[in-house]
């Protein structure tokens, strides 16, 4: 179904080009508009911030206005469900190495007359992509990182740490890993560092009655001295959580 939807808008979007183009600058404050309704949409993954307007194309009828979007955009480090943005997510003291993913969304939304403030989003693709060990790495690196793309091989990882964090926060004990988000390594220096992002939703309305919707998320890093080949047993295991009310999610 996502596969038929994604086909269907990148068609639209081509035969849109018969639509009035408009100047890409003067359409960005919409354009910003549309990718916050985009992250609340989103249940995955980190909040975009939008770099530039690659394309845009409107199509004036009688009672609304059609835009047809091209954004390039770059994953923050806020989880989509925080409803944080930007800089308040950056990890703390420059340690945590961040993921640089870049991606460009294709998008159809609506505004219903010139005055409405009813914005909506019709349908959109996004594709991402991580160019960090190209960027971040040069031969002279002490320190090499290493990005992750398949995140959920490190599960075990996260269902350690999270038990960690259930031993000193009675509130996490109903929780359990949903989703790795992140998942990169650190290797040279003193040691070994693995860096995961991961989020957790809580299984029981026992902790949280009145809002049984309820999901977190957790940063862990897991230290080694060495090259690690057991993964079970790091040297030190720091982990903070945060949670997330969410009554309702549209």
């Amino acid at each position: 179904m996502k596969a038929l939807a994604a086909v269907l808008l990148l068609v639209t979007l081509r035969c849109s080009w018969a639509v009035s183009p408009t100047n890409c600058t003067a359409i960005r404050p919409e354009a910003e508009k549309v990718l916050d309704l985009i992250n609340k949409a989103r249940w995955s993954g980190y909040a975009f911030r939008l770099l530039r307007v690659a394309d845009a194309h409107l199509d004036s009828l009688e009672t609304a206005i059609v835009y047809y979007l091209v954004l390039d955009v770059k994953e923050t480090d806020c989880w989509v469900l925080s409803g944080k943005h930007g800089e308040d997510c950056e990890p703390p003291g420059g340690r945590r190495p961040s993921d640089i993913v870049i991606g460009q969304c294709k998008v159809i939304a609506t505004r219903y007359s010139n005055e409405s403030r009813d914005l909506r989003v019709n349908d959109f693709n996004c594709t991402t992509s991580s160019v960090s060990s190209a960027l971040v790495n040069s031969k002279d690196s002490p320190v090499l990182l290493d990005f992750f793309e398949d995140t959920e091989l490190y599960r075990k990882q996260a269902d350690k740490a999270l038990d960690k964090h259930k031993g000193v926060n009675d509130a996490f004990a109903s929780f359990k890993v949903d989703r790795v988000e992140r998942a990169s390594r650190a290797r040279g220096g003193q040691g070994t560092i693995y860096f995961l992002d991961f989020s957790v939703r809580n299984c029981s309305a026992y902790h949280f009655p009145r809002h049984p919707s309820v999901f977190g998320f957790c940063r862990a890093d897991f230290s080694y001295d060495t090259e690690a080949s057991d993964l079970e047993n790091p040297k030190h295991l720091d982990i903070d959580c945060e949670v997330f009310n969410l009554e309702i999610k549209i």
